[in-house]
């Protein structure tokens, strides 16, 4: 072989390393895609600003210009919905076996002695009002929350307590009279309007729902001085009003009891 040629392909296998690579240009792709993503998060996040949503504004800026946050805030869009509370569980459900339990609220530890009577009382009679959540039994540090669904307590739309809420009712009455205390009973209802002309709205389908089962504990024996009923409508909603089974849940009836002591109610609430 020449010198000539020789020195040709050293030629060409030099000119070969040191030729840019051809795949360089996805660099600038790549960096031309994120500049176009920023771009479009920054439109979006200005059309917030007629919401007054500024500081939500200046953050989602931050955050994809300066990178020095790696997620974004979620951004509420429009007016809140009146009556929705800001709690975590105020999620959409759907019917599962496991979503009671993972929603459940917590509970403390070192029952009372009335959490510890309620609850085996109810069991002992009742065995699978509890388990299928039809009844379910929380305390805090100030109060024992007793919640009964409206299907077990009332026919749809009524008022008037069935057969087999006035038997529970006559069980739980007989553990109250052992540990007097103040009660709160609270209505609680779905969304959906009534289409009574009879119950003319929900505050009244809740207000008297909770009545009437303080008059069921006044009539086994419950000092009255010790009970108030509440109705609150739709606005205390425990899951979003999304589907039937989440309604279902918002239709209930609950035996707020304090675990102190008082001669009545309202002295214990407003003095």
């Amino acid at each position: 072989m020449s010198n000539g040629n020789r020195r040709r392909r050293k030629s060409r296998s030099r000119g070969g390393q040191d030729a840019p690579h051809q795949d360089r240009w996805i660099l600038s792709y790549a960096d031309f895609i994120t500049l176009l993503f920023a771009f479009f998060v920054a439109l979006y996040s200005i059309s917030l600003k007629e919401a007054g949503n500024e500081k939500v504004l200046s953050e989602t800026l931050n955050g994809v210009f300066d990178a020095v946050q790696k997620s974004i805030k979620p951004i509420n869009i429009g007016d809140p919905v009146s009556g929705q509370p800001e709690s975590e569980r105020l999620l959409e459900v759907v019917p599962d076996d496991q979503s009671e339990a993972e929603n459940a609220p917590s509970e403390v530890e070192g029952k009372s002695p009335l959490y510890d009577a309620l609850n085996e009382s109810i069991n002992s009679q009742f065995p699978v009002l509890q388990s299928s959540g039809q009844v379910s039994i929380t305390e805090d540090a100030n109060w024992i929350s007793l919640d009964m669904k409206s299907s077990l307590v009332f026919d749809q739309g009524d008022f008037e307590l069935t057969n087999e809420a006035a038997a529970l009712m006559i069980v739980i009455s007989n553990i109250l009279r052992s540990y007097p205390a103040p009660i709160m009973v609270l209505g609680n209802t779905d969304d959906l309007p009534t289409n009574s002309t009879r119950i003319p709205s929900n505050w009244h389908l809740s207000s008297l729902r909770a009545a009437s089962v303080v008059d069921e504990l006044v009539y086994r024996g419950i000092d009255p001085k010790l009970l108030a009923p509440i109705g609150f409508s739709s606005e205390n909603p425990q899951v979003r009003n999304s589907n039937d089974f989440a309604r279902a849940q918002n239709r209930r009836v609950t035996l707020k009891i304090s675990k102190r002591q008082a001669d009545n109610l309202h002295d214990y609430l407003f003095n």
